[in-house]
């Protein structure tokens, strides 16, 4: 064992002293110490904890499976039934999600430090101290506009360093900062100390920052020139992170604007593995060990077993005020995941009678916010502290609730092609594209200003990029090697996940580096409703009633097929289909129909559909979460072992790791059984994600075909 790494060492002694753990401890990566966030006085990572605690993942299968969102007011039949769910709720969050927080301290004092004038505002520097024997302290500066008050408050952890308040103060509000953040931000992180001051609360960094502003609040209600039934807070990045969490366990708060914290804020965790192309439950706790409980990162691969999410988070502030702020095209982002969050929460809000004191801005551009969009910001304060009758912002972009229109009968299940068309929809007439013969040249088409936010076309080693118009007046980017390699190129044309902010950008360089340096050309685009595309799904189905969102995103494909076709340099005979999560789904469904892909590579795409049970998303991946075949409502006109029969006698490679938990593996064995022996099944030891072994296996597959 003398050349085992660390974490490799303690994952061979945990899998000694725990076996059924083996796999969990194997796939969980090294975890980087950050300390600016420590876990607490001993650990600074988290194997450093689970060495010193011994402590073991839950018993997953006593925890229920809910591959959906977990409904917040489960069980919950009147208004005096929520007391108790909330209570139950909160408990649950510092048990698996944060830590313990203390409970409020009974001795806080606050002692001025200094006041000034600085211009118009006065400027006053306070010293909270508190706890055990007064030691634990709380810098916190008011910025205070002129005139009478009492004011309104706009809470936050964010310093003057960056400007968050201003846009509060110059509209009447007190600008309250408390130094309760990360380092980086040019302050130091009064809440550090309390680690040792309340060693027996494992709160961790978010926690910490959270109760931190909590007891500015007890501050704040003692001064008479704050209106206390007005203190609103926000922050943004992870300071938006604790600034939900510090609202959801202080009622005192009366409106929040968590702004861009994504994961561990808007974005529940169930929404946060590699198919929806953000930031993993996995990498957030591996790479900010102190920032959750380490007890959180048991749940990487098991996101559907933790008993809550962050929509129930949300729910703990109902029927305060609560805005879920962030950017649909940022690279951390789900938009995807911020409106199936807001969704559940607004039911929530609904129930208690207050749906106008929830909203939803998904702005355009990156993580940065602008000084517009603090201003937004301070207008929802504006609307729910009674300051303005201006409606609250809701920005869906998702496709709009749709009822699909009864559909004919399907035809005999001996038609194959005809039932995948019936599943498919009515396809509108086609235009063919005049597609050109030869990479060179300039086309006419584009994906507009988000390609730009984007960097595309993606620069790497090895291969060039040219622009590609094709289908409906859509763009692709085809990447080539460089230098050209001579005689013909077979093509890969890669289909990405559920990747709504970013497209196919995100984590594929490897595979165009490593596909390129294989003589192949990569194609690749946006699907409809995702990255440069994310707002041509959002009205899809006012303007194609009787089609379906896969529908078109087979038609694309194959419109893909073509344009590489026609592309003299191209082998047209090796065209081959790549693709991951919505991708692979998409590429089994566009061979199934079209007889010209030489070849399939699917990577954790599907789970058969007629045998999924309520432990997967089944169905309702199709129905209700993506939209993505309406008339699978009325009934299953077909599944993937029919679909991996018709690509016969066409090589198929279906990746179905063990650990899925989006798929029932023994059924994608039978339906692979089913299909044929030109179908490969692999079975690797791992979760639902597709990184450079995956894509290394792809691109070594698709060679083994040339």
């Amino acid at each position: 064992m003398g050349g085992m790494n660390r974490t490799a060492l303690l994952v061979f002694a945990l899998v000694l002293a725990a076996p059924a753990q083996e796999d969990l401890f194997r796939l969980l990566s090294p975890s980087a110490s950050n300390a600016t966030a420590r876990i607490n006085a001993q650990d600074k990572t988290w194997e450093d904890w689970v060495r010193r605690t011994g402590e073991r993942p839950p018993d997953f299968s006593k925890l229920r499976s809910q591959p959906l969102l977990p409904d917040p007011l489960e069980g919950v039949k009147t208004r005096a039934d929520w007391p108790k769910r909330r209570e139950w709720i909160r408990a649950e969050f510092q048990k698996w999600v944060f830590g313990t927080m203390p409970p409020r301290p009974d001795n806080l004092q606050a002692r001025v430090l200094a006041e000034r004038k600085e211009g118009d505002v006065t400027v006053r520097d306070v010293l909270l101290e508190f706890g055990p024997g007064r030691k634990g302290t709380l810098h916190v500066q008011l910025v205070i506009p002129p005139g009478k008050g009492p004011f309104p408050v706009f809470l936050t952890n964010h310093p003057r360093t960056r400007p968050w308040i201003v846009p509060a103060v110059r509209r009447g509000y007190i600008g309250a900062i408390y130094n309760a953040a990360d380092p980086i931000y040019g302050a130091p992180d009064d809440s550090d100390a309390y680690i040792e001051l309340y060693p027996q609360y494992d709160m961790s960094a978010m926690a910490r920052w959270a109760w931190a502003g909590s007891r500015a609040v007890d501050y704040l209600v003692t001064l008479p020139e704050v209106d206390k039934a007005k203190i609103g807070i926000s922050g943004h990045s992870r300071n938006g992170k604790q600034a939900m969490i510090a609202a959801a366990m202080d009622d005192r708060i009366a409106a929040a604007v968590p702004s861009s914290g994504n994961t561990g804020e808007g974005t529940p965790w169930r929404y946060t593995t590699d198919m929806f192309a953000n930031e993993t439950l996995e990498r957030i706790t591996g790479s900010f060990p102190g920032w959750f409980h380490p007890r959180l990162r048991f749940f990487a691969g098991h996101e559907d077993r933790l008993p809550v999410d962050q929509n129930m988070l949300g729910a703990l502030i109902a029927p305060r005020g609560l805005m879920l702020a962030s950017s649909y095209s940022e690279g951390q982002g789900a938009p995807f995941a911020f409106e199936e969050n807001y969704r559940s929460v607004r039911k929530v809000y609904d129930f208690l009678g207050a749906p106008g004191k929830l909203a939803l801005s998904l702005r355009a551009g990156e993580h940065a916010t602008t000084a517009e969009d603090i201003e937004e910001y301070v207008d929802f304060f504006d609307s729910v502290f009674g300051r303005s009758t201006r409606p609250v912002v809701r920005t869906e972009l998702a496709p709009r609730p749709f009822t699909a229109p009864k559909a004919p009968q399907p035809p005999p299940a001996s038609d194959v092609a005809g039932n995948i068309r019936w599943a498919l929809g009515d396809a509108p007439p086609e235009v063919p594209f005049p597609n050109r013969k030869t990479l060179a040249g300039r086309g006419m088409t584009t994906e507009g200003w988000l390609g730009m936010l984007y960097n595309r076309p993606l620069a790497g080693k090895g291969f060039k990029a040219v622009a590609l118009p094709f289908g409906d007046d859509l763009k692709a980017d085809v990447y080539v090697p460089d230098p050209l390699p001579v005689g013909k190129m077979p093509v890969v044309i890669w289909l990405h996940a559920f990747s709504h902010a970013t497209g196919y950008s995100r984590d594929i360089r490897p595979f165009i580096e490593l596909a390129t340096s294989k003589g192949f050309a990569v194609l690749a685009y946006d699907q409809i409703g995702y990255g440069s595309r994310i707002h041509q799904a959002t009205r899809f189905y006012e303007r194609y009633p009787n089609w379906s969102l896969l529908g078109k995103m087979v038609s694309d494909a194959r419109a893909a097929v073509s344009a590489a076709a026609a592309i003299e340099s191209f082998d047209s005979q090796r065209i081959y289909l790549a693709g991951y999560a919505l991708g692979g789904k998409v590429a089994i469904w566009t061979a199934a129909l079209d007889t010209r892909p030489a070849g399939v590579f699917a990577a954790s795409a599907f789970t058969p559909l007629r045998t999924a049970n309520d432990s997967v998303e089944g169905i309702a991946q199709y129905t209700q979460l993506h939209q993505l075949v309406p008339r699978f409502r009325f009934g299953l006109s077909t599944d993937y072992s029919q679909l991996l029969k018709a690509i016969a006698p066409r090589p198929v490679y279906v990746r179905a790791p063990t650990l899925d938990r989006y798929a029932i593996l023994k059924d994608i064995q039978q339906a692979v059984q089913y299909a044929g022996p030109h179908v490969t099944l692999a079975t690797p030891v791992d979760y639902n994600r597709f990184r450079q072994d995956a894509q290394r296996e792809a691109v070594e597959w698709l060679e083994r075909l040339r």
